[in-house]
């Protein structure tokens, strides 16, 4: 049974909860907070959720000033992912939160970069479900996932919101508590990987409409850390190690397995686990091995359904 209230005062604005999750980066953590501070809609309240367990980032929250927004640091007791980290957070605010609340998910290394931007976003959910209350989340980036190929079809170059059916993490994707109540927030087996589409395809097969808002992207236009996948198989550097691909990929098997989508699954498997390698291994016949090896353990792992951090490849820490 939910803890959320599902009664609010007329005319109230929603409160706003951040949930961010860190792992062995406490300056940077705090480095957030301070941005946090300086945008324009302070939020209600921030749960920091600690993979890596730092007292020291503990220490350092309780010293920050009065006048900072309020922090609860929550410790998992092992490095959850951001799946776990955010299932967590989630968790810990439900006693305190309405159904009309609303919750960040926030990245450490991917701060708000305009000072406006929390408040545009906000403002913007809340208009947009006084219209229509199915609408469940909005974010500055999304995508929709193409059923027969398993990879991601951007957002188009228009103006407005436009619906996709997942936000993507590092671009503060917003979410009502009533929508995540209803679908159990993020599932914390995901570890790492994909988290954002597994929680967006639950939430949109409940019947919830997720909004990416594209004038409030285009404003940060060039200054964002990151860029939304163009080819929709992964948010991912040239120096991504093998535990990150390894559980991008397996999560990602997961998840078409889950919505039945086997010629995505079929797609997946022979143009990311066979043929890529195949080609890397031309020119480099050990790298492509091993990613050939890899590839074909994620694609067992996620038809298995295999879950949290594979023995096999560790995250570093």
């Amino acid at each position: 049974m939910s803890r959320v209230s599902g009664d609010s005062a007329t005319n109230s604005p929603p409160r706003v909860y951040g949930l961010l999750c860190t792992f062995s980066r406490s300056q940077v953590a705090l480095d957030y907070l301070d941005v946090l501070d300086r945008q324009t809609l302070r939020l209600d309240r921030v749960y920091v959720v600690d993979n890596s367990s730092d007292s020291s980032l503990r220490e350092s929250l309780n010293a920050r000033p009065a006048t900072s927004i309020p922090v609860i640091y929550l410790d998992p007791g092992a490095n959850l992912g951001p799946a776990g980290a955010f299932s967590v957070g989630f968790e810990s605010l439900q006693d305190s939160a309405r159904s009309d609340d609303v919750v960040i998910h926030l990245d450490d290394d991917d701060p708000p970069v305009v000072e406006s931007q929390i408040e545009r976003l906000v403002g913007a959910l809340v208009t947009a479900r006084a219209a229509d209350a199915s609408i469940g989340g909005i974010g500055l980036s999304g995508g929709n996932l193409r059923r027969r190929m398993g990879t991601i079809k951007p957002t188009p170059d228009a103006v407005g919101l436009v619906e996709v059916d997942h936000l993507h993490g590092g671009y503060l994707p917003c979410y009502t508590v009533a929508a995540l109540v209803a679908v159990g927030g993020n599932d914390a087996a995901f570890f790492y990987g994909f988290e954002e589409l597994e929680l967006g395809r639950r939430l949109h097969g409940r019947g919830y409409r997720l909004m990416v808002d594209l004038d409030t992207a285009r404003e940060a236009s060039g200054r964002y850390p990151k860029k939304s996948s163009q080819d929709g198989s992964a948010q991912r550097t040239s120096a991504e190690g093998d535990w990150s691909r390894f559980h991008k990929e397996r999560n990602l098997i997961r998840i078409l397995k889950r919505e039945g989508f086997w010629t995505a699954v079929a797609f997946t498997v022979m143009a990311r686990h066979v043929a890529k390698p195949i080609w890397i291994m031309l020119r480099r016949p050990r790298a492509g091995w091993n990613r050939f090896t890899l590839g074909l353990r994620a694609t067992r792992a996620g038809l298995r359904g295999e879950t949290g951090i594979d023995r096999r490849y560790p995250p570093p820490g």
